[in-house]
């Protein structure tokens, strides 16, 4: 954006700079552009307070299309600056006429410079020097005057009056050109002679007064410059310095005061210097009041949604540094905007990228963008030091003055951030103590089992032993809260060099990359039992519990003879997880508080437990389980429902009652999977049987252990078997396993009942084994 200008008077308002505010082209004061935003701030502090730029400008396209008069006739913008001549002022000026509507010289020169002098006695100066006697006639053009003209723009006509005496035809068309002019304008003129009283008015002024129906003799609603000679003449009595400024008015006329008038005037002397007459110039500026009050009611809306914003809005000029801010974006950085003001983008970016300058994220708007661009995110500095992600929109507006001007959105996005970290955290961690999962903790042993330290590598996995007894005793959250206790005492108190992991329920994994830095897989061992062994203090009850330990080294592999599974793979770090869960699950069958190292009897179950999950896994896909019935006989020995046993037909072993396959499912994690199959293919056949004896329907019931109902899948898994089988809800019956209900979440309750209301009814199944409590039934 090298074409970006600096702005030079914008207007003020809420949201705009000042004039003087921003330091002229080529200069750099203020703030530095690298840095800490503190001291940044600091040397900001003293910069004069700004406003938000109102978006208007100057049409240049309605000023090339205004008609002008034959006459010699310029055109002026707000600041006085010459915009367009005509040919008949380039010839009275001294130049060539054929260069009107082109560069002519003349466009661009202050008004001053051209024409010097009173208006009534004025002197145009010509490019030899020479200067011509001529008379000045101004007019302010209405913005709708030839085009869509901002308020502002002057009409001005000189008339020669040099000492030669013009022809009587030659003043009668220079005297009809000032009319046409005047008309154009919607504008007259006046004049009062202090010596007659005598007024006198121009036929272009009555031809006002006609439109606009305005009463042309009396006082009473009668000509509105009577307030002007009425002024004027107090003033030449007690303050004649005060009537040479002249004076302005404006007056509402016509039916309920719709037409505004704008009248000025002005003392004339004669030669002796004395007043002799007063002159003044009426002109109808309603349509440049209603679009001054339409840009200023626009103007203010846009302040007040800047103003109310939820979202930091900030102004920055062509040279990157910020003009203004909203109140959000103060709140947002942690300072006022006295402080911001002056402060470079590149200072208020966090590591700004190389090459950026003092505009860091401020860029060209691409070619075709209705709306800019945005910066998906961005570090920004605060006051403090710290840091926010934001996104940035950025668009490039348009100041009074015309010139471009940066507005950039600050949205806050560290809660989104946030909220993504979680969502990633959740595939990689446990959600209960934020360790490592089982998918995590096989990447690190894969990573560890493809380096050169292959040989340091150690993995422990520690089972809790009765641990059901805490929750029965305490209940689930307790139980949840020892959980917790035990990860932090893992992570804060193991050596350097190991990790802890939770697979699954209490079971953790340590990962130790140096065993020879920890003292051997021995003293390994010794630390991590002695860690999970310390006593607990839980809601004032004390707690101690011991593990059951398994060990496993990367040469343990070739003792389990790189058993490949049914897809052929060969083993890695999914297979020493296993392998050394199978040397856990040998611990604890001779104890608690066991150790156990790899044996070819562990190595060889750990084999039959990968092919046994690859092998469960492929038939629930398959659809190749089936499930028995057992039927529930009332008294009178019919039929009342019957409970969904499950059966695998392995094609080389037979069939497999679940005591065989189900600890392989709870260990590889398919209780869920297994659970959903059940439900539904229960719910489909008992859809399809016909009545009992007495022609009662015959309900289903279906044990849970995976799919309870504090999951997320549990209440949409309940719905969709019994849309998909049309059995009604209350021929279907859950069985849950007593301990699920030791402890009842409001998510939990909520799932339960809305479950009961399709009619589904719950049973306990294993009632008296662990937490009874009919109050909890109940």
């Amino acid at each position: 954006m090298a074409d970006l200008g600096q702005w030079v008077s914008p207007p003020r308002g809420a949201l705009a700079p000042r004039s003087g505010e921003l330091p002229e082209p080529g200069r750099r004061g203020g703030a530095v552009s690298s840095g800490p935003l503190a001291p940044v701030f600091e040397s900001a502090a003293a910069r004069p307070g700004s406003d938000l730029p109102r978006v208007a400008g100057h049409a240049a396209a309605a000023l090339d299309a205004l008609p002008l008069p034959s006459a010699p006739t310029l055109l002026c913008d707000p600041a006085g600056r010459v915009a367009r001549v005509n040919a008949a002022l380039l010839r009275m000026a001294g130049r060539d006429a054929r260069l009107a509507g082109a560069t002519d010289g003349l466009v661009g020169v202050p008004l001053s410079r051209l024409v010097v002098g009173p208006d009534n006695d004025a002197r145009l100066v010509r490019p030899d020097g020479a200067m011509a006697r001529v008379r000045v006639v101004r007019w302010t053009l209405p913005p709708g005057a030839g085009g869509e003209l901002a308020p502002g723009v002057t009409a001005v006509m000189l008339v020669d009056v040099s000492d030669a005496p013009a022809a009587v035809g030659v003043r009668d068309d220079k005297d009809r050109q000032i009319g046409v002019l005047r008309r154009l304008a919607r504008a007259g003129t006046w004049s009062y002679d202090l010596r007659t009283g005598g007024l006198q008015r121009d036929p272009s002024l009555l031809e006002l007064y006609r439109e606009v129906g305005v009463a042309q003799e009396g006082r009473a609603g009668g000509p509105v410059e009577l307030e002007q000679v009425a002024v004027l003449c107090e003033l030449l009595r007690v303050d004649p310095a005060k009537a040479e400024a002249g004076h302005l008015v404006e007056h509402r006329v016509g039916v309920a005061g719709e037409r505004v008038l704008s009248c000025a005037a002005r003392v004339e002397r004669g030669p002796d210097g004395g007043p002799v007459r007063l002159v003044g110039t009426v002109q109808d500026v309603t349509e440049t009041r209603t679009a001054e009050q339409r840009t200023g009611r626009a103007t203010q809306r846009y302040l007040d949604l800047v103003t109310i914003s939820p979202v930091g809005v900030g102004v920055f000029n062509r040279e990157g540094r910020l003009v203004d801010a909203n109140a959000a974006l103060c709140a947002l950085l942690g300072t006022s905007a006295e402080r911001l003001r002056g402060v470079f983008a590149r200072a208020m970016t966090v590591d700004p990228p190389p090459g950026a300058g003092d505009l860091a994220w401020l860029r060209p708007v691409p070619a075709g963008a209705r709306h800019g661009y945005r910066v998906a995110q961005c570090p920004i500095r605060r006051a403090d030091g710290t840091s926010v992600w934001c996104e940035l929109s950025v668009t490039v507006s348009v100041g009074d003055d015309g010139r471009p001007f940066w507005l950039v959105v600050f949205t806050d996005i560290s809660e989104r951030r946030r909220a993504a970290d979680v969502l990633r955290i959740a595939g990689t961690h446990d959600e209960l103590t934020r360790l490592p999962n089982r998918s995590s903790v096989s990447a690190r042993i894969g990573r560890l089992l493809a380096g050169p330290d292959r040989a340091k590598l150690a993995v422990l996995c520690c089972d809790l032993d009765d641990f059901k007894r805490v929750n029965t005793a305490l209940g689930h959250a307790a139980g949840d809260q020892v959980l917790i206790m035990l990860a932090a005492r893992l992570q804060r108190e193991l050596p350097i060099g190991c990790s802890p992991a939770r697979l699954s329920g209490d079971e953790f994994v340590v990962v130790c990359d140096d065993l020879e830095a920890v003292g051997g897989v021995v003293r390994l061992t010794e630390t991590v039992a002695a860690l999970l062994r310390a006593p607990l203090q839980v809601d004032g009850h004390p707690v101690r519990v011991s593990a059951s330990i398994g060990v496993a080294l990367p040469r343990d592999l070739a003792i389990a003879g790189d058993v490949p599974g049914p897809s052929g793979r060969s083993a890695g770090a999914e297979d020493l997880l296993r392998l050394v869960e199978a040397t856990m699950y040998e611990a604890k069958q001779r104890g608690s508080g066991e150790l156990s190292f790899v044996t070819a009897d562990s190595a060889t179950a750990a084999g039959h437990q990968l092919r046994l999950e690859d092998e469960l896994l492929e038939a629930i896909a398959a659809d190749q389980l089936v499930l028995h019935y057992q039927p529930v006989v009332g008294p009178d020995g019919a039929v009342r429902s019957v409970e969904a046993l499950i059966r695998w037909p392995h094609p080389e072993r037979g069939m497999l009652l679940p005591g065989e396959f189900i600890p392989v499912a709870e260990r590889g994690g398919l209780m869920r999977e297994l659970d959903r199959w059940v439900l539904r293919t229960a719910a489909k056949e008992a859809a399809s049987w016909p009545p009992a004896h007495g022609g009662r329907p015959v309900g289903v019931a279906v044990n849970l252990a995976g799919l309870l109902p504090g999951d997320r899948d549990f209440l949409p898994a309940v719905r969709e078997a019994l849309a998909e089988s049309g059995l009604p809800g209350d021929r279907l019956v859950l069985e849950l396993v007593e301990t699920c209900l030791v402890s009842l979440p409001e998510d939990t309750l909520a799932a339960m009942s809305e479950i009961a209301g399709l009619g589904v009814r719950f049973a306990v199944d294993d009632f008296g084994t662990g937490y009874s409590s009919l109050s909890r039934i109940k």
